[in-house]
């Protein structure tokens, strides 16, 4: 599995070069840092710590299984014994008497011949545990695009209602130029004029409160991407929702999302691992086979004492071979005890897999509801928005001619702009109501 680690390494490398070889520079120097949605989620996935956290938790898990799996290679061991010494009563009692140095090698070679699944349950489990982790980094992958898509819409959503504000203020203004123009003409009156005068300081007021707006978006946008939010961050229109789904269904999408969404898989994953621990557990009452393949040799530098059949500096060896049949009798309970916590993890996985797929259809169900909606005031709020532009166009021409007052003019104005409000909100509504719904049905994927 080494060789899927390398590859994912070499495509993150391909992507990074790629992208910051062929991107704007997002901490250039200038007031402003223009980005696109594609580089937004780019930037987060390369810069997030915890997606490169995860992805060495990923190795480990890969490590594990061939930590597992090695209980089926042969063992091979050798050891060295360097022995130097005397003896006090030997030295005492016999005159002349030196204490045999002794060098010591022992090779030794075992191979686990049969354990009852003892070590496969080990490697199935750890598997699956890989698996798990796999799907833990697809949630935080889907998690970062989802986060990182909302913020981008967000801030969207912030700069065109800035650019609304924009209007709002330049057609405020216009109407406090014509009633100061009619009140130096004689046909109109002082209240018309402080009227527009208050209408362009509140709509001032508004313009300033949604440029900072629009500047907290940019400051979580830059959060969420993991840059420094020095500099204004300005978000490029997107031409087409990417997320855009045509009709909902519950009942067709809920089966997508039970296959497809990360915690789905991860669930589903933990109890395949429980499954396999307790089937390890249990495997420990079970006797296991072993063979051993042993070399011993002995070699004597000094031979000062009457030893037959040693003759001075001359090694001496031994050669054995065998094997070991292990049978578990009696361990305290451990093994009981061990099967009961397995049994209670399984149990605990199994309710987590359904809490998990209940959740699944109740982000499903909120996401439906939450597009629904959208599409509802979105559709409400341009009709909103055309009548009145109808009715702010009839107003000024009233006014124009001296058939209603100021106030009416004013009053047209905020209802144009709480319906250029509306469409905007509703707008940026409907595209994170689409995100939240790929990602409930587990097919949010980065924008290309």
């Amino acid at each position: 599995m080494e060789p899927i680690g390398r590859l994912k390494s070499a495509i993150l490398a391909a992507i990074a070069m790629a992208f910051f070889a062929g991107t704007p520079d997002l901490w250039a120097d200038g007031p402003q840092r223009q980005i696109t949605l594609s580089d937004a989620v780019r930037v987060a996935i390369l810069n997030r710590p915890d997606i490169r956290a995860q992805y060495d938790r990923i190795k480990s898990a890969q490590a594990r299984i061939g930590e597992a799996r090695s209980a089926n290679y042969p063992q091979l061991q050798a050891s060295l014994q360097t022995i130097y010494g005397n003896s006090l009563f030997g030295f005492f009692l016999f005159p002349g008497y030196n204490y045999a140095d002794l060098n010591l090698l022992t090779v030794t070679l075992t191979q686990t011949i049969y354990d009852f699944g003892r070590t496969g349950s080990v490697v199935k489990k750890n598997r699956w545990e890989y698996s798990q982790e796999e799907g833990r980094e697809k949630e935080i992958l889907a998690t970062t695009v989802r986060t990182v898509e909302t913020d981008y819409f967000r801030l969207l959503s912030a700069q065109h209602q800035v650019i609304a504000d924009e209007q709002n203020l330049e057609d405020a203004t216009a109407q406090l130029d014509r009633a100061r123009s009619l009140f130096r003409a004689g046909t109109g009156i002082v209240l018309d004029v402080t009227r527009a005068q208050v209408n362009v300081e509140s709509t001032r007021l508004q313009l300033i409160r949604d440029r900072d707006q629009a500047q907290s978006y940019g400051i979580d946008l830059d959060r969420v991407m993991g840059i420094p939010g020095s500099k204004t961050l300005v978000a490029l229109d997107v031409p087409n929702d990417p997320n855009f789904v045509p009709h909902p269904d519950l009942g067709k999408d809920l089966s997508t999302a039970l296959q497809k969404r990360p915690e789905m898989i991860e669930a589903t994953d933990q109890v395949r691992a429980s499954e396999a621990a307790l089937e390890n557990v249990k495997s420990q009452n079970y006797p296991s086979i072993s063979g051993l393949i042993q070399s011993f040799t002995a070699m004597l530098p000094r031979n000062t004492l009457p030893i037959p059949y040693v003759p001075n500096n001359t090694p001496y060896s031994t050669f054995n071979f065998g094997g070991s049949l292990n049978i578990p009798i009696l361990e305290g309970g451990l093994v009981v005890h061990q099967i009961s916590q397995a049994h209670s993890d399984l149990s605990a996985s199994l309710e987590s897999r359904r809490d998990v797929k209940l959740q699944v259809g109740n982000d499903l169900k909120k996401a439906i509801l939450e597009i629904k909606d959208a599409q509802q005031r979105l559709k409400e709020a341009r009709t909103e928005r055309m009548n009145a532009q109808k009715n702010e166009q009839l107003v000024e021409e009233a006014y124009r001619v001296g058939s209603v007052h100021s106030v009416d003019v004013m009053d047209a104005q905020a209802a144009m702009r709480q319906a250029r409000e509306s469409v905007i909100q509703a707008r940026y509504l409907l595209m994170i109501g689409y995100a939240d719904y790929q990602f409930a049905r587990g097919t949010l994927k980065p924008p290309t």
